[in-house]
């Protein structure tokens, strides 16, 4: 998945309560609701595109992949989910062979794809497929960077629909065969260190053509899987809410057994073994606004919250929970998170292909001050692209681009042949969304551009807007955020690989040959010293010639009300609400002051 997300706020799951149970929530209730608030407007549910952390979360409750990660492991690891093992592996490395488990079905609320509503089992072609359209040049998929020269035979197919303007979807591909029903085989043209994490993404979940067959282009909008939920057609109201109810026709599954160290010091393991899933019905409500999602949450309508910036005195003081809280029984978790906020410029522009001005740019931002006005503290700068935990990582390297000092960047504009931002054109910065946040780290962020005589016009938008713009390289500045899709640096390098430029994830359009050509022999180099050290090399370089105006590496707080079980911060991978689990007697109790 191509992690976009809005930087304003945590790349955390929000969970919440449903109208039905607020309406009574201290009388005696039986169906288990968790309520989820999204901070941003969703995008289609087109598989091959499913490009933003917000659309892929809904997704992700109701599709499911090859792989899925193990929920309780200190580190994020990986377990099977339709396949019912970890793949064959050829001695040259290069073909993967998975079985699916056959009980995995389509479920069709509406009955309209599959009349009986229990479809039929997910089957290897559906995987082929997805494949297919990741690669169809029509559809021009923000997710085909992942697989683009790397399996045999697929840049072949591209090509071919590229040239006749029509994808031949009998057409077979040497490198993606459905051996059986049940049996996937996928040959790459090179070493993948990082295939088998792909399978766990949304954009490789299977697609259904009957799917496809029936509804036509308003397949986007009924998305269909074989998860543990359902969405409710009848009950979600698009731009509102999103509901999902338990798939009745689901595989199932128990909570996991196996935990680690902080998962059994939170007390997560105590489910062990119990049938999944917990809760009846899952609720995603949109709430693009701090204020109404901070007294939803005060007021008990949400299960657990990163606390907005304007509130965060109200939660936390000296990183401890606020005693009015406490008194609540809302607890406090700190989390690291695999994440970058950056500003990103269009260097299809020619002005921006000129170096010096990117990084005058960088160093007339300060970073350490916004850190304290939008994060609270919540944050540390960030030197490269890489956050701490990846191999690359390299704690001791000071990016001398990416600190403050407006003489600096006022000299290096001069250098660009713009002193004073003379000869420089008004710049247009694209907003992804209305909220006041999001407003006012834009404005930050022409402020510091009006110190070194920059002009920073703010262009309203939201998030499908945003995206659409950068997507077809009309964005001249903008603001995002990636979170892992994995847990390699690579998923982090590849923002600034040149064959990756929009609708890819590398939405400067930035393109070093020196970078790329080194990025092409790291990513295929087994994890390791050697692999560690190119990693590094390639952060810094990026880091150095500012192709991206880094921000920050996000730490995330998060309260949670006392009758929300089994919650723990996940920032890679989906499906997660099967584990959540809401304890109604606890919550009635609570909210009725006893």
């Amino acid at each position: 998945m191509k992690r976009k997300v809005s930087y304003a706020v945590s790349i955390v799951t929000l969970a919440l309560v449903s109208a039905s149970l607020l309406a009574g929530c201290a009388g005696k209730q039986s169906e288990k609701v968790l309520n989820r608030p999204v901070v941003s407007k969703l995008q289609p549910f087109n598989i091959a595109d499913l490009s933003d952390l917000y659309t892929s979360t809904v997704a992700g409750d109701v599709m499911e992949g090859l792989f899925e990660y193990k929920y309780l492991a200190d580190a994020y690891e990986l377990e099977p989910l339709i396949a019912t093992s970890m793949p064959t592996v050829s001695a040259d490395g290069l073909t993967y062979t998975f079985t699916l488990r056959k009980d995995a079905y389509y479920y069709d609320p509406t009955g309209e794809v599959f009349s009986s509503k229990k479809g039929r089992a997910v089957m290897a072609k559906d995987f082929v497929l997805s494949l297919k359209r990741l690669a169809d040049p029509e559809i021009n998929s923000s997710g085909w960077w992942l697989f683009d020269g790397a399996i045999k035979g697929l840049n072949e197919w591209h090509d071919a629909a590229a040239a006749s303007g029509k994808a031949d979807y009998a057409a077979e591909v040497e490198g993606a065969k459905a051996l059986d029903d049940f049996t996937l085989q996928i040959t790459l043209t090179k070493p993948y260190p990082q295939i088998l994490y792909t399978f766990s993404m949304p954009y490789t979940y299977p697609t259904c053509q009957e799917a496809l067959d029936v509804r036509g282009e308003e397949w986007v909008n009924f998305p269909m899987g074989s998860g543990a939920y359902y969405m409710d057609d009848a009950e979600t109201i698009p731009d509102n809410q999103y509901v999902l109810r338990k798939n009745p026709t689901w595989h199932g599954q128990k909570y996991p057994s196996e935990a680690g160290s902080i998962a059994k010091e939170r007390g997560l393991a105590e489910a062990a073994g119990k049938k999944l899933p917990f809760v009846d019905k899952v609720v995603y409500y949109i709430i693009e606004e701090d204020n109404p999602r901070w007294l939803k949450f005060m007021n008990g309508e949400i299960d657990y919250i990163s606390p907005p910036k304007d509130f965060f005195s109200q939660a936390v003081t000296n990183n401890e929970i606020t005693p009015e809280l406490a008194a609540k029984g809302v607890t406090l978790m700190i989390d690291s998170s695999l994440d970058i906020t950056y500003d990103f410029y269009n260097t299809d522009m020619p002005v921006f292909q000129n170096k010096k001005v990117r990084q005058a740019m960088s160093m007339a931002y300060d970073v350490d001050k916004a850190i304290e006005i939008f994060y609270n503290g919540r944050a540390i700068a960030a030197q490269t692209v890489l956050p701490p935990g990846l191999g690359g990582y390299d704690p001791n390297y000071k990016n001398p681009y990416g600190q403050y000092d407006l003489a600096k960047a006022k000299a290096l504009l001069a250098e660009a042949g713009y002193p004073d931002g003379k000869g420089l054109p008004t710049f247009k910065y694209q907003l992804y969304s209305a909220a006041a946040t999001v407003r006012q780290m834009a404005e930050y962020y022409a402020n510091a551009m009006k110190d070194i005589g920059i002009k920073v016009e703010l262009i309203p938008g939201d998030w499908a807007t945003f995206l659409d713009r950068v997507d077809n390289h009309e964005c001249e500045l903008g603001g995002m955020a990636w979170g892992a899709d994995y847990p390699d640096g690579q998923n982090f390098l590849q923002l600034q690989y040149g064959p990756n430029m929009a609708p890819g994830p590398n939405s400067s359009n930035y393109d070093n040959p020196e970078f790329n050509a080194l990025y092409d022999k790291a990513v295929i180099m087994q994890q390791g010293p050697e692999r560690d050290a190119a990693y590094a090399k390639l952060a810094q370089m990026a880091a150095e010639d500012c192709g991206l105006r880094l921000g920050v590496h996000r730490l995330i707080y998060s309260l949670k009300n006392p009758w929300l079980r089994n919650w723990q911060y996940r920032d890679i991978g989906a499906g997660y609400s099967k584990y959540y689990d809401i304890d109604l007697e606890a919550k009635a109790k609570a909210l009725s002051g006893k």
